[in-house]
Parts: structure tokens; sequence; C-alpha cells
């Protein structure tokens, strides 16, 4: 049965210059959410100076995906879409090891679901984020994941920062 990724009950708009995404701590039964007025609660801060629409669908706990058995399917939690562009953001507020590599691999299953749902020739720009609020500027680990991540999606890049910038 197809997945859609865009319904309705799992979207959210803003054309804010600045807000933020945000996740509620493990174990998550909510979906990831747009925060426009409290910077402390941000995950991941994304900067829109053009100030145009961008919309919000939340992944986790919003999308079914389930695996062939029934059981749920490792995913990224939201994605952002505006004009012809796509962000997977896995969003993380943990400082232990392994965190790039987890996330990575929940955002590279998500895209590959949604190329399984979604013709992405429809899109200019997809990429790839991993934003850690514990780890705004990480780096040990990144090039070696980000290069496995890259193999496995078809040549996207993984962004591993704490701020996205909408262009």
């Amino acid at each position: 049965m197809p997945v859609d990724f865009f319904i309705p009950g799992c979207k959210s708009t803003t054309t804010k210059d600045k807000f933020g995404l945000c996740d509620d701590p493990p174990p998550a039964k909510n979906p990831a959410y747009i925060n426009e007025n409290t910077p402390g609660k941000w995950i991941a801060e994304v900067e829109n100076n053009s100030e145009i629409p961008v919309d919000f669908h939340a992944i986790d706990n919003c999308i079914k995906l389930l695996r062939p058995n029934g059981e749920p399917e490792s995913r990224c939690d939201c994605m952002l879409h505006y004009k012809n562009s796509l962000l997977f953001v896995e969003l993380k507020d943990r400082a232990y090891r392994g965190w790039i590599s987890a996330g990575s691999k929940q955002v590279a299953n998500t895209i590959q679901k949604f190329k399984e749902n979604h013709n992405t020739t429809d899109f200019d720009k997809i990429e790839a984020y991993i934003c850690n609020k514990q780890r705004p500027l990480a780096i040990t680990g990144v090039n070696e994941t980000a290069q496995r991540f890259k193999d496995k999606t078809d040549g996207l890049t993984l962004r591993v920062s704490r701020t996205i910038n909408i262009d």
C-alpha cells in the first residue's frame, strides 16, 4: 500500500524568518513540531531569511511506515518542503557516541521509503540533516558516515548541523 508523506494531518506551514524544530524526549509518542517562539526548546534552528512559505511534515509518530512483518520502520523525525526542495531531518538531543551513525541510518531509510512512494524527479533539491542540540558543531566521525550515506542514497549529501538554511 502506498505511503503518502504529504498527508494534511502531519503538516504545518510557517513563513517566519527564524523558527525551531522540536521533538519530545524519548520515548517520544508525539510527532516532531515547529516552534516559533521558544528558542530554548529548539533542537534545530531554521533560518528562512526570505520568509518564504515552508511546509513542515512530521514523519516519526505521524506517518505509518511499516516493515513487511508489521513492525515500525526506522525513520527520521520530519521533512521540510519549500519551492521545489525537500529536506529530511533527524533531530537529536543527546551527548552519547554513535548518534551520527544512528541518525544517518534513519534519514537514509526514510529517503528510500520516500523514493518508493513518490517521484523524486519532481524536486530540484533533496537534502538530509542530522541536528543535535547538544553537539551543534559535530566533526568526529562525520566524513566516514557522510560517505556511506552518499553511497546508500545515490549521491545525496548528509549535513550535520544544528542550523538549516532555507534558500
